[in-house]
């Protein structure tokens, strides 16, 4: 059953279990974290999505986190029956507790954005394995922070230089992003909201880093779905069989999506892992 048959896009209307169809059962579940397993509104997880999480477990479904954000920014996130991460956008990837792919940014990308925020252009959060640093903290930094639940410092950004960088924060508006792009060879950047944008290895993305991970498992597409609600995870759609955009998601999500399911404060969540049947329960929230 191909990807049309499904209804790229079909909204949550439906909503008897087991509604949704998906090609071959589902072995492994992706979820992006911002928007999908993060309410913003909450700055927690929502009892349902940590309860759908354990469900899957216990049906024999593998939970595999696909986020820009890295270990040290998921504190607001119940690891516990996750299988695999794939972070940075999919810089980073391991499974079982071993890392099976790292990708830091082209160097000489980074030393562009290291010289264009010392000259001012913009606020750039720079961002390592251990530990991230921007130069400066103006709103657009502020207003990422509390729509994030995060906290930046501050630091010499000139350590970029001798550091492996798996990702920047950018902070600038649509269309900007030409900025650095214009005098960057290796690099591309993805968007999940108007504040910033990601900027990562032009080999690099979310759907690089989940077929790394289905490859690992043994695992075919049509064996795995994947939940997000922004522009970097449509890569990520289209690398497996069945997708789910949240309610909240941004138009570019849900066109791309095989479904839309409920807003994350709603238990979309929950009620998509019941249609789709993998969960034998009623709804969360009718």
């Amino acid at each position: 059953m191909g990807r049309e048959d499904l209804g790229a896009g079909r909204a949550a209307t439906d909503t008897a279990p087991g509604s949704w169809a998906t090609p071959a059962p589902i072995r492994a579940a992706f979820f992006d974290v911002d928007g999908t397993m993060l309410s913003h509104a909450l700055g927690t997880e929502p009892a349902s999505t940590r309860e759908a999480v354990s469900r899957l477990v216990a049906a024999g479904v593998t939970p595999i986190l696909a986020t820009g954000r890295t270990s040290y920014l998921l504190d607001l996130v119940d690891l516990t029956d996750f299988g695999g991460f794939v972070t940075f956008n999919g810089q980073l990837v391991e499974v079982g507790g071993r890392t099976i792919h790292s990708n830091p940014m082209d160097p000489a990308d980074v030393a562009v954005a290291v010289r264009q925020s010392l000259e001012g252009r913009y606020a750039c959060l720079f961002m390592e394995r251990e530990g991230m640093y921007v130069n400066r903290i103006d709103q657009r930094v502020r207003d990422l922070a509390e729509l994030a639940h995060n906290h930046y410092e501050t630091d010499d950004v000139r350590r970029a230089l001798t550091h492996d960088v798996y990702q920047l924060n950018l902070f600038v508006g649509p269309g900007d992003e030409r900025l650095l792009l214009d005098e960057c060879r290796h690099s591309k950047v993805t968007r999940w909201c108007d504040i910033f944008c990601d900027v990562m290895p032009d080999t690099g993305g979310k759907d690089a880093g989940v077929r790394l991970v289905m490859r690992e498992l043994g695992l075919s597409p049509e064996e795995c779905v994947a939940f997000g609600d922004g522009g970097n995870d449509v890569g990520m759609f289209g690398a497996v069989g069945t997708s789910v955009a949240m309610g909240n998601g941004n138009p570019e999500a849900k066109a791309a999506a095989t479904y839309v399911t409920d807003h994350v404060d709603d238990d979309g969540i929950w009620n998509a892992c019941v249609r789709l049947g993998l969960i034998d329960a009623p709804l969360w929230a009718e």
